[in-house]
């Protein structure tokens, strides 16, 4: 089911190409030459070694039987002449099959008897020359760090890649600067610069592995820069909890040589002066430019010059930095008293205009406890939280931990760091925080509240109910304070009640509520909200509603209003008040609520699953899509990309849709949430039906569906539709209406729209004949104004598809041209494909709304090039792509235009480029 693996090699595409062009001349007997040039680190030598194996395995389209001989030149055989020749035609010899080494060995020993120092390159590149035309297989010559070659060598190299042109001989040459070697002046010439930000990106999640948060790696390459050396070797020294997202990125890269040398090679030489004004720059937090000039002095010193020739961008009063990684790699070498002398600068430029960085930058400079300096942290740490800056607030609180001396002060400070490090989503970090009470003197109460940030924490970080760590502190706390026992319950309630584990969520909501007459208003709010959120989950949708429509305390703060937020919501989607729940998690995706990451992407986990259940693809791939880019870790990390599944094949995104199935595979697994691996069968078993593997959707439905009729509400996991679509279509009609019966009932007691659109489409196809039709007919008017536009192109696409085996061709048209706008409205393309291709068999035409505009820009060079005439194998080898992946398109163009043969799919071109010009 996997699609095919990728090119191991990050970007460089059209440098790629342009190589390739210059191989495949290759089967016509031409020859060439690519000088690829670069800095240290770029990649110049795995790019010409992707290519040269692609050239040796056969994987080149029309290119076969590919000799590649590769060489890389060392600095210390520079000083003799011809020795670089010498190893290049070793090489060569050396890479041949047996029978052409003996003369090609032999013809080699002639030539190199007369190098000697008095034989002058024109000489010896001359008689190298015949050696050049008597090539008669293709070959590569890959001449790695050929900028070390001894003089002599490059000219006779130089000279005779400039004479290849009718011989099948390419020389791939890879320099640092091609202009400091004049032999190979002249030469076409590839440039590498550093990598763009989204392969720099990339390159670091393969390098970390998948489970790298999208966000982090960001991070990671917009402070280390494109260099690919460099990445990969700081990725390496970064610990995997930070790679994660559970714990925060230190505030420099690790050491790492191989970035100083590529950086800031300086370093070394840089006097006093220089060194503090770099740290005082890099220093800086808010990059303004007034006060790192405050801290340096004077603006005219020499020092202060230098720094904005060789370092700084300025702009409209702040400043980047021209190498972010110069920041790391000068306060890794710096000395503590250095490092300290510029936080106290930069304390002294902030006194006035910024109090907080005042104390933050203060806090750098003490190495010991400082009360007094803790006590105000904590104090700018909370007054930044009401504003909503949860990142300053923990980055504050945490200094406030550092510096704090007395014990009990010490343990409220912690308390505080670790509901804010919960709020940043750092959860690792806010486990770690909780778990300080086992080092510290601490009473029942204090431990009770250390208890309950560990279970919230594990709850958000991968779905766990620490149950047993709760029952013990309740049954510690709960005679001499019952409402942080109830606190306790209320906490495993809620954890579990997300778990879909209805049981236990109900047995602690009960325990909780023996403590019912000593709830404050904090907790009297938090029963409200586990018990509406508990209703939800058991198919009792009237009774959230009402439980959440009469929550009207709000929070205790901005970030507890926005929890309650997420909660009315989850509660509100399931009871399908899809404009109500919008709107209470738009206002925590628009910022209103702060700048909270666990936040955030809560509610773009709920934006997913909302605009699903609406039947808007669009918008639940645009939410998707900012989730994937929120820098926290959360139990969502299975959940979401399983929910993507279905919706990216809808949206006729198969690639994607399997790569959201490994993604959810791999979340599952790591925390063993079997709820995630549920949904991740069901949308799977969608995406196989969509497919047409009915056997296979039908087997992987079954198991999500036992997992399904655990719950009251069917629409928890909606699988029972699908499941009885894919057994009708395998023709176990048995099975279907077994499966039916069992819908019908569970239906009827949490009748939500979707549930009862989808039993009425269900009867209709478990039945035949006329019965069918009318049945049909009964579904199409089941609550059409409530349920998904999805659900409802499916029902016509059924609707249509009965009706013209039953022969009623002219009706099938009709309600099938309906579901092609339905369904395109909704920006369900595979439906729409599915309907076109339906129509065309009813006979009507493929509605022009179908197709070129739906392809992407892969698609619809492939289209046209099938247009013209081209076999796959030459579409293969003009694209530079496997015949296997001009297939899997074409699969895809196929399935979203609603065709099935090249002839038509040259007509929708045609017809496309004189309409609207594309294609």
């Amino acid at each position: 089911m996997d699609k095919e693996e990728r090119d191991p090699l990050i970007g460089r595409d059209g440098e790629q190409a342009r190589i390739r062009e210059v191989l495949l001349r290759l089967a016509a007997g031409e020859g060439g030459a690519v000088v690829v040039e670069g800095p240290d680190g770029v990649g110049k030598s795995a790019l010409v070694r992707a290519v040269s194996d692609d050239a040796r395995a056969g994987r080149l389209t029309g290119l076969d039987e590919v000799t590649v001989s590769a060489v890389v030149a060392a600095e210390s055989e520079r000083g003799w002449p011809f020795s670089g020749l010498h190893l290049v035609l070793s090489a060569v010899v050396g890479s041949l099959e047996p029978e052409q080494q003996r003369q090609a060995a032999r013809l080699v020993d002639e030539l190199t008897t007369e190098l000697d120092q008095t034989a002058s390159a024109y000489e010896i590149a001359v008689q190298v020359q015949p050696l050049v035309s008597r090539v008669r297989r293709p070959l590569v010559i890959v001449i790695d760090d050929a900028h070390r070659l001894d003089p002599q060598s490059l000219e006779v190299m130089g000279f005779v890649a400039r004479r290849v042109g009718t011989s099948p001989l390419v020389f791939l040459i890879v320099v640092d600067t091609a202009d400091r070697v004049p032999p190979l002046r002249g030469l076409p010439v590839i440039r590498l610069g550093e990598l763009p930000q989204t392969d720099a990106t990339e390159l670091v999640r393969r390098a970390a592995g998948s489970h790298t948060l999208h966000s982090v790696a960001a991070r990671i390459a917009t402070r280390v820069g494109g260099n690919p050396r460099a990445l990969l070797d700081v990725v390496g020294r970064i610990p995997d909890v930070q790679l994660l997202g559970q714990v925060e990125l230190d505030r420099h890269l690790p050491h790492s040589p191989v970035l100083q040398a590529l950086q800031l090679p300086e370093l070394a030489s840089l006097d006093d002066d220089q060194r503090f004004a770099l740290l005082v720059a890099t220093g800086s937090e808010d990059h303004r430019l007034a006060p790192v000039l405050n801290a340096l002095g004077s603006p005219d010193a020499p020092h202060v010059a230098w720094l904005f020739a060789e370092h700084l961008n300025r702009s409209d009063g702040t400043f980047t930095l021209q190498r972010p990684a110069v920041r790391s790699i000068i306060w890794q070498a710096a000395t503590m008293a250095e490092r300290d002398a510029a936080h106290q600068a930069l304390a002294a430029a902030y006194a006035d205009s910024d109090p907080g960085r005042q104390l933050w930058h203060l806090a750098q400079t003490r190495h010991e406890h400082d009360d007094d300096l803790a006590t105000r942290l904590e104090r700018v740490a909370a007054e930044s939280l009401v504003r909503g800056e949860v990142e300053r607030s923990l980055a504050f609180a945490r200094e406030a931990v550092r510096l704090t001396s007395k014990p009990g002060e010490r343990i409220g400070r912690l308390l505080q760091a670790g509901r804010f490090a919960v709020l940043a989503g750092r959860l690792d970090e806010a486990v770690h925080i909780a778990r300080e009470r086992f080092r510290l003197d601490t009473t029942p109460q204090q431990r009770a509240d250390f208890a309950l940030l560990e279970v919230r924490a594990r709850n958000l970080l991968d779905g766990e109910v620490a149950t047993g760590l709760v029952s013990r502190h309740v049954e510690e706390v709960a005679p001499i304070d019952p409402t942080r026992a109830a606190a306790l319950d209320l906490a495993a309630a809620h954890g579990l009640a997300g778990r879909m584990e209805q049981a236990e969520a109900a047995r602690f909501l009960a325990l909780a509520e023996r403590f019912e007459d000593d709830f404050d208003a904090a907790t009297r709010a938090a029963h409200r909200r586990t018990a509406a959120l508990l209703a939800s989950v058991s198919g009792e949708l009237d009774r959230g509603v009402e439980l959440v429509e009469a929550d009207t305390d709000g929070g205790e703060d901005l970030f507890g209003e926005a929890e309650t937020n997420l909660l009315h919501a989850t509660v509100l989607v399931r009871a399908e008040r899809y404009g109500q729940a919008r709107r209470l998690l738009r206002a925590v995706t628009s910022g209103q609520f702060g700048d909270s990451p666990l936040l955030l992407r809560a509610a773009l986990a709920g934006l997913v699953q909302l605009e699903l259940r609406a039947g808007r693809l669009r918008e639940a791939a645009e939410a998707a899509a900012a989730w994937d880019r929120v820098d926290a870790d959360s139990a969502h990390r299975a959940l979401v990309p399983a929910y993507m599944i279905r919706a990216n094949a809808y949206l006729g995104e198969d690639e994607a849709a399997w790569d959201r199935r490994r993604q959810s595979i791999e979340g599952s697994r790591r925390h063993g949430d079997s709820w995630a691996t549920a949904v991740m069968q069901a949308e799977t078993g969608a995406f196989l039906l969509l497919l047409g593997r009915f056997d296979e959707a039908m087997s992987v439905l079954d198991h999500a569906r036992r997992y399904a009729l655990e719950h009251a509400d069917p629409s928890i996991l909606a699988v029972e539709p699908d499941y009885i679509e894919a057994c009708v279509r395998s023709g176990e009609l048995g099975r279907a209406r077994a499966a039916l019966a069992e819908f019908e009932l569970r239906a009827d007691r949490v009748p939500t729209a979707w549930a009862r659109h989808t039993v009425a489409r269900c009867r209709a196809l478990v039945s035949e004949g006329e019965e069918a039709l009318t049945l049909f007919g009964e579904a199409v008017e089941t609550a059409p104004d409530t349920v998904s536009p999805v659900e409802q192109a499916r029902t016509l696409l059924c609707f249509g598809e009965r009706l013209r085996r039953l022969g009623r061709r002219t009706e099938a048209r009709s309600w099938l041209q309906r579901t092609v706008v339905l369904a395109q409205e909704s920006g369900a393309i595979a439906l729409a494909g599915r309907a076109g291709q339906e129509l065309g068999a009813a006979g009507g035409p493929v509605p022009p709304t179908t197709r070129l505009a739906d392809l992407t820009d892969a698609e619809q060079r492939i289209a046209t090039l099938v247009a013209s005439g081209r076999r796959n194998r030459e579409i293969a080898a003009e694209l530079f792509v496997s015949v296997r992946t001009v297939e899997a398109h074409l699969g895809r163009i196929f399935r979203k235009l609603g065709i099935r043969s090249r002839t038509e799919l040259t007509g929708i071109v045609v017809a496309g480029t004189d309409d609207d010009g594309l294609g």
